[in-house]
């Protein structure tokens, strides 16, 4: 092997590889970096076994071969040599490395790149193309409620749903629930899919926000994704299992409704939250009456109390209690300028949408306290 590549695009790309890096593995070869330079390219895999990351970078190759270098240390390699416009990297029979950038030059071991796992294969796929920015925007308004440790495998993933014209991904952690639908191109086939956390985390960093890049998925029959961008190509093992019917969750009519601008809601919330993070219940009390919300919270510090007057408010009046944090995932996730609060009692769980978008929806689960609606 033997190539030169800008020293900007390298580190590029294995930063972007470095998120499928496994640092605690039972099979070691997983703590390297497979390269492989060939046909102007010089690709970077790297895996965890569940997730796998190949990316390209163009480069100059002046002979073709595979090898496995040290993951983190070549990572931090390349990262301290940014200062040169161009790396040279070559390998010998020995699997050694050489890389030359400017006046440094380091000699590193590696391993035969024939001892690094093959990638995934999938079975009998079906796929589908949208914009990359509208996978990532349902992602990022969905992520924050997938659940980081449950006996539910399923709930450690979000769902996403393909019929029609639609793609729907949901979240839930047995406390609240976010679900985002979007249009797409007609698909044939109805896909199904659970995607694990923190895949679905790494794949929102990687999309980027261009109108003309798209992302193509293809979802195999052995539990398999593969996702398709510009120059990286993402693996994922799905989570199997049968995910919880989250259309039974959402209400179908409610007794009372509140319409509030956003961005002094937002505010209102994060003060007050301020006080309630001083205490172990993390509550914030909602009181709806009159054309106004009171929020309020306390501590052992002491107390908050906001209020601010509501665009619309139908039904009578409302005391009700919320987790802080839920309520301050949904303020920061919604874009509008005015939002929609839907209540049956103190009991049942408010379900909150946007104005302008009512294909975004939030459920959230009261806390049940001493008082009452």
């Amino acid at each position: 092997m033997r190539l030169v590549c800008s020293s900007s695009a390298l580190n590029e790309g294995l930063q972007i590889a470095a998120r499928a890096m496994s640092t605690r593995t039972a099979n070691p070869i997983l703590e390297g970096i497979l390269l492989e330079a060939r046909m102007g390219q010089l690709r970077i895999t790297t895996s965890d076994e569940r997730l796998t990351i190949l990316t390209r970078v163009e480069c100059e190759v002046a002979e073709a071969g595979r090898g496995v270098i040290p993951g983190k240390l070549f990572i931090d390699i390349v990262r301290r040599l940014q200062d040169n416009p161009t790396v040279e990297i070559s390998m010998n029979e020995r699997f050694i490395f050489n890389i030359v950038s400017g006046a440094s030059v380091m000699n590193v071991a590696g391993q035969d790149g024939d001892l690094y796992p093959a990638l995934p294969m999938l079975s009998e796929s079906s796929e589908f193309s949208l914009p990359q920015d509208s996978l990532r925007g349902m992602i990022e308004k969905t992520q924050f409620a997938i659940a980081v440790d449950d006996a539910r495998e399923v709930l450690t993933g979000a769902l996403l749903e393909i019929s029609g014209g639609d793609a729907t991904m949901v979240a839930l952690d047995g406390f609240r629930l976010a679900y985002k639908r979007v249009k797409v191109s007609d698909v044939m086939d109805v896909i199904r899919a659970i995607i694990p956390g923190r895949a679905v985390g790494d794949l929102a960093k990687l999309l980027s926000g261009g109108e003309d890049a798209f992302a193509t998925l293809s979802f195999g029959t052995n539990a398999r994704l593969q996702v398709r961008l510009e120059k990286t190509d993402i693996y994922v093992t799905l989570i199997s299992g049968e995910y919880i019917n989250y259309r039974r969750l959402l209400p179908t009519s409610f007794k009372m409704r509140a319409v509030a601008a956003l961005e002094p809601l937002r505010q209102c919330i994060d003060r007050a939250a301020l006080m309630a993070r001083e205490s172990s219940s993390n509550l914030l009390r909602f009181r709806l009456h009159e054309g106004i919300l009171e929020i309020e919270s306390n501590s052992q510090l002491g107390d908050a109390h906001e209020e601010m007057p509501l665009e619309e408010l139908d039904g009578g009046e409302l005391t009700i209690a919320f987790n802080v944090r839920y309520m301050q995932d949904v303020v920061r996730t919604v874009d509008a300028e005015k939002i929609i609060l839907n209540f049956n009692d103190s009991l049942s769980p408010c379900v909150i949408t946007p104005e302008n978008d009512l294909d975004y929806v939030h459920l959230v689960l009261p806390v049940r306290t001493g008082y009452s609606s």
